[in-house]
């Protein structure tokens, strides 16, 4: 699930894209020209409160062209983000669009399965080339913020364990810098890079319990604890972006990615926790509970488990009584 930008100057093809972005649970804002393309890019960009993976970009705008869309954003904001979907071929089209970073290009009309292909194409290229790096970066930067650490012993948490992922953690990420300059910008074998460096985070015993003081600020259900427990098991990387991102939230709570949920939960919100998760919590009085956090691609499924549970929170501290 991605969230993705149409600008598009016809009515019927920004519908066509719309039908098949909504088939694959894409969520998507529509812009006929240039203006309104820049309006939709500024108010994601808005605390990032909710940032587009991907704009689906028509050279021919009327008396407009796609390539004004650099005038306006500029290039670094574009790079990695735009697949031009266009009826003019040239090489010297692909070549300009190539300069700014576009990701794909495709010719009207465009078939669903080449559609949908493109798509699927843009995206995992744009995660080897911005949203692993941010990720890991994220993850990295919880090492800066290790004196919330010294609460350990006293909570009588496995300190030795919990140190020692900290310590896997920074040699894996040296590690894996080393490893991306040697791929040269080749996307298969920077690929090869970050998995290496997850499978390494993977292969550590460590402990979950390391997250309980990035937590005392919050209180917690049974389910989030839960979801915490299983990407501590599958995926090592999200359990430190999560707690990067636990502190940003406890110092300001409502500055930061924040996005309150559609589809009919009421009263719940969500953080967006790096490219792949989110974090879902309500607020009573001046709590923040923390309720699930999951792969922002079972969204769906979660807002349904919100509407229907209502869970007792707790105070992180009583899992270690």
């Amino acid at each position: 699930m991605a969230h993705i930008l149409i600008v598009d100057d016809e009515a019927h093809i920004r519908a066509e894209w719309r039908t098949r972005l909504l088939r694959e649970n894409h969520t998507f804002i529509e812009a006929k020209d240039i203006d309104e393309a820049v309006d939709a890019i500024e108010e994601s960009q808005k605390n990032d409160h909710d940032p587009f993976d991907l704009i689906l970009l028509d050279h021919s705008l009327g008396e407009e062209q796609g390539l004004d869309l650099l005038d306006e954003v500029g290039k670094d904001y574009l790079q990695h983000r735009v697949l031009v979907i266009t009826g003019h071929g040239t090489t010297s089209l692909a070549r300009e669009y190539a300069s700014i970073g576009a990701i794909g290009h495709l010719i009207k009309p465009v078939s669903e399965a080449q559609f949908y292909t493109a798509i699927a194409s843009a995206l995992e290229r744009r995660k080897i080339q911005v949203e692993e790096k941010e990720d890991w970066e994220s993850a990295y930067a919880v090492l800066e913020n290790l004196g919330v650490l010294e609460s350990l012993e006293e909570l009588k948490t496995d300190s030795i364990k919990v140190q020692e992922q900290y310590e896997v953690l920074k040699s894996t990420y040296d590690q894996l810098l080393e490893d991306l300059r040697s791929a040269g910008g080749q996307e298969y074998k920077m690929a090869t890079a970050y998995e290496k460096a997850s499978q390494s985070l993977n292969g550590v015993d460590g402990s979950v319990e390391g997250i309980i003081p990035f937590l005392t600020k919050f209180k917690i259900t049974k389910s989030f604890w839960s979801d915490v427990k299983t990407i501590f098991k599958k995926s090592r990387l999200y359990f430190f972006v999560l707690q990067n991102y636990l502190i940003r939230i406890a110092e300001n709570p409502l500055a930061y990615r924040i996005k309150h949920l559609a589809g009919g939960a009421d009263g719940h919100y969500e953080y967006r926790i790096g490219s792949e998760f989110r974090l879902y919590f309500r607020k009573e009085a001046d709590d923040i509970i923390l309720e699930r956090f999951a792969n922002k691609n079972i969204q769906p499924e979660i807002i349904k488990f919100l509407n229907n549970t209502q869970e007792t929170p707790f105070a992180p501290q009583q899992l270690l009584s």
